[in-house]
C-alpha cells in the first residue's frame, strides 16, 4: 500500500508529479517516459538511468537547482529527504528558530542533497561533510554550477569522528541542527537479506556505492556514535537529529536516550512504499517531545506481546539464563538473532526467520511417527533376499518422506497447509525473511519479563503468536 497520504503535510509530493507535462518541459526526460495502452505517461523504475533523469529533472522543476548524479553514486529520493528537511523546520519553528540557521549535513554525497534543498528552499546556511575524495568532488562542482556557495560550504573529514573534527575546527561556531542518513548496513550481506516479503516488490531500480551504503556496526553503531558525540558538544548544536532505516534499530536507540535522561522526539517518514524513520535529541530546555511530538502514532501501532517467564529447572532465575534458553528454542528454530544491546537489567535482540519452522509441530511429529512405522512394517516384511540396494533406496525415501514433513508450512493469507518449497540447499545468502521482530528481555521487580514486537514479514502477527507459543511450550 502506497503511504502518500502519511507524508509530511506540507511536502509537495503527496501529489505525484505529472509525468506527461514533465516529458513536454524536459526532452531528456520525455526520452526515457513510457506510455502505457490506457494514455497514462510512466517511467521504469527499476532503471537507475530513468531514477537519475527523473530526479536531475525534478530538482529542476521543483527548485531551480541543475544537479549532476554520478552513475555510480546513490540517486537520492526527493519525497524521502523533502520529509527529512520539513521535520527538520518543524523543529526550528517550535522554538522560534527561522533567521540566520546554521546546519549541519553529516556525509553530504555527491548530490550534496540536503544542503542543496535547506539553501534554496530556506535559505539556510549549511556546511556538508563526507570522507569519499570522489562524491566531495561532484559535490562542490554542484554547488559551484548552481552559485549556491554563499549557503554552502563543504568540509573533507579524513577523522573517524562524525561532528567533532567539524567543531573542533569551527571555534566558536554554534549550529541549529545536525543532520545526517547514515549507511543502513553494516555488510554487504546484510544488505541483501534487508527486504521482506511481505512487501510489494521493490519500484525502484537499485543504487549507491558500498560507502554510501554499509559502515562497521552498521546505522545503529553509527548513530551510537554520534550521541556520545553530542554529549561532548551538548551546546554547540540545539537538535541533534538522524535518519534511521531500520525500526528496531529506532527502538534500540530510543531506550539509549531515554536510559541517560536525554530528552528526544521521533517521527516516520513515509512515501511511496517506504518507510523511514527520523530520530531528535537536544540537552537544550525545549521540551522536543511535547513541541514536536511523534508521528508514528497517526498510523496503527503494533503492540508488543509481553508475558512472565517463570524459573527453569536447576538453573538460576536471571536475565543471562533466561536470555540463553530463549537463544537455545531459536535456534531449534532456525531463527536467526542479532543482539542489539545488553544492559544491567535488560537484552534486547533482532530475530529473523526465513522459513516457518513452528508451525503444526503435533501434526508433523505424528506424520513423521506414522511414515517411519509404514516404513519400518514394510522392510520388516520385505524377504531376506532383499539385496542392500534396495534397502538403500527405501532408507532414501524415507528420509524424503521426513523432509516433507519437516517442510510442511502454514499459509497465513487463506489458513491454508502448504508444502514450503524452502530446503536447507536453495536457502541463499539473499533470500528474504518471512518474520522479523523485536525481542527484549528485562527484570521487573522480582519477574524477569519476555516482550516480542512484530516488526514484518509475511508470516504477520499471527506466525509471532505461535513462535511466543511456541517458546512457552518448551520453555521446561
Amino acid at each position: 500500500m502506497a503511504l502518500n497520504n502519511y507524508m509530511h503535510p506540507r511536502n509537495v509530493y503527496k501529489t505525484p508529479p505529472d509525468f506527461a507535462k514533465l516529458a513536454k518541459i524536459y526532452p531528456e526526460f520525455s526520452s526515457v517516459t513510457i506510455m502505457d495502452v490506457s494514455g497514462k505517461v510512466t517511467i521504469d523504475f527499476k532503471d537507475p538511468h530513468s531514477l537519475r533523469i527523473l530526479t536531475k529533472c525534478l530538482l529542476k522543476s521543483d527548485f531551480g537547482v541543475d544537479i549532476e548524479i554520478p552513475e555510480d553514486r546513490l540517486v537520492p529520493t526527493l519525497p524521502l529527504r523533502l520529509n527529512y528537511v520539513l521535520w527538520i523546520e518543524d523543529l526550528l519553528l517550535a522554538i522560534k528558530r527561522n533567521d540566520n540557521v546554521w546546519g549541519i549535513d553529516i556525509g553530504t554525497g555527491a548530490c550534496a542533497i540536503y544542503p542543496v534543498l535547506a539553501a534554496t528552499k530556506n535559505k539556510w546556511n549549511m556546511i556538508g561533510t563526507e570522507t569519499d575524495p570522489e562524491s566531495l568532488l561532484k559535490a562542490q562542482e554542484n554547488i559551484d554550477r548552481n552559485n549556491l556557495s554563499y549557503f554552502i560550504k563543504l568540509s573533507k573529514n579524513t577523522t573517524t569522528s562524525l561532528v567533532q573534527y567539524l567543531l573542533d575546527s569551527e571555534l566558536g561556531q554554534r549550529f541549529d541542527f545536525c543532520m545526517c542518513n547514515p549507511p543502513f548496513y553494516s555488510s554487504i550481506q546484510e544488505l541483501c537479506e534487508s527486504r521482506n516479503p511481505s512487501r510489494h516488490p521493490p519500484k525502484n531500480g537499485f543504487t549507491g556505492s558500498p560507502q554510501e551504503l554499509v559502515t562497521e556496526g552498521g546505522e545503529l553503531e553509527f548513530c551510537r556514535k554520534l550521541i556520545d558525540e553530542s554529549k561532548v558538544y551538548k551546546d554547540r548544536i540545539i537538535f541533534f537529529t538522524t535518519m534511521v532505516g531500520h525500526k528496531y534499530n529506532l527502538k534500540e536507540l530510543l531506550n539509549d536516550l531515554a536510559s541517560e535522561g536525554i530528552k528526544h522526539t521521533h517521527t516516520e517518514f513515509c512515501q511511496g512504499r517506504v518507510t523511514r524513520w527520523g530520530l531528535a535529541w537536544t540537552y537544550q530546555d525545549h521540551d522536543i517531545y511535547k513541541l514536536v511530538p511523534p508521528r508514528d502514532k497517526l498510523r496503527k501501532k503494533s503492540l508488543p506481546i509481553a508475558y512472565q517467564l517463570t524459573e527453569l529447572p536447576n538453573r538460576p532465575y536471571e536475565i543471562e539464563t533466561c536470555s540463553e534458553k530463549i537463544k537455545e528454542i531459536l535456534n531449534e528454530l532456525q531463527i536467526e538473532k542479532k543482539i542489539l544491546s545488553k544492559r544491567g537489567k535488560s537484552i534486547s535482540m533482532h530475530i529473523k526467520a526465513l522459513k516457518n519452522t513452528w508451525s503444526h509441530q503435533r501434526r508433523k511429529r505424528r506424520l513423521l511417527k506414522r511414515q517411519e512405522e509404514q516404513e519400518a512394517k514394510r522392510m520388516r516384511s520385505d524377504s531376506s533376499g532383499v539385496n542392500e540396494s534396495s534397502q538403500n533406496e527405501s532408507l532414501e525415501k524415507l528420509q524424503r518422506v521426513v523432509n516433507s514433513a519437516i517442510n510442511i508450512n502454514h499459509n497465513n493469507n487463506n489458513g491454508s497447509i502448504l508444502e514450503s518449497q524452502v530446503t536447507e540447499n536453495n536457502i541463499s545468502a539473499c533470500q528474504e525473511p518471512i518474520l522479523q521482530a523485536f525481542l527484549k528481555i528485562f527484570k521487573k521487580d522480582d519477574a524477569i519479563l519476555c516482550e516480542i514486537e512484530y516488526l514484518d514479514g509475511n508470516a504477520g502477527k499471527e506466525g509471532l503468536h505461535q513462535i511466543v507459543q511456541y517458546i512457552k511450550n518448551n520453555w521446561k
